[in-house]
């Protein structure tokens, strides 16, 4: 799974666990709106498993807005709890942790902010040489 549908993903398991809330992916506004979530990737790492797959484990920056304090613990831990639940972000995509910050007031003064990490880990196939098929096998005597 490529990084951009792994991204789209999390948007979309956001989406389903709040509907009413407004998304984004990458770049965040410099007035981003109350009840607002948005999804950055903040690192990838590989990993070899075996001789036909590696493991991928990524990192993403899950951020939320709202007007109140309150409301921004209440729903991260809300997300928290949702993903730890179900440890699966999309089939194939596992979840590793989820962990957030305090709100914290952002510069404009109209809204607070709690930035999450959530780790996922996706296993993927080497691709493998194609060898052609035997197509008959006999025995020759001397």
């Amino acid at each position: 799974m490529s990084v951009i549908n792994e991204i789209i993903a999390i948007e979309s398991y956001i989406k389903s666990f709040s509907p009413a809330s407004t998304t984004g992916k990458q770049i965040v506004p410099e007035k981003p709106p109350n009840d607002s979530f948005y999804v950055r990737l903040i690192g990838d790492g590989r990993e070899t498993e075996t001789l036909y797959h590696f493991r991928a484990t990524r990192e993403y920056q899950v951020v939320y807005y709202a007007e109140w304090p309150e409301s921004v613990i209440a729903k991260m831990d809300a997300l928290s709890t949702a993903l730890y639940q179900t440890e699966v972000v999309t089939p194939g995509m596992r979840m590793n942790s989820f962990g957030y910050s305090q709100p914290v007031k952002m510069r404009n003064g109209e809204i607070y902010a709690s930035v999450g990490v959530l780790e996922v880990s996706v296993r993927e196939a080497r691709n493998q040489t194609m060898w052609p098929k035997i197509n008959h096998v006999g025995i020759k005597q001397n």
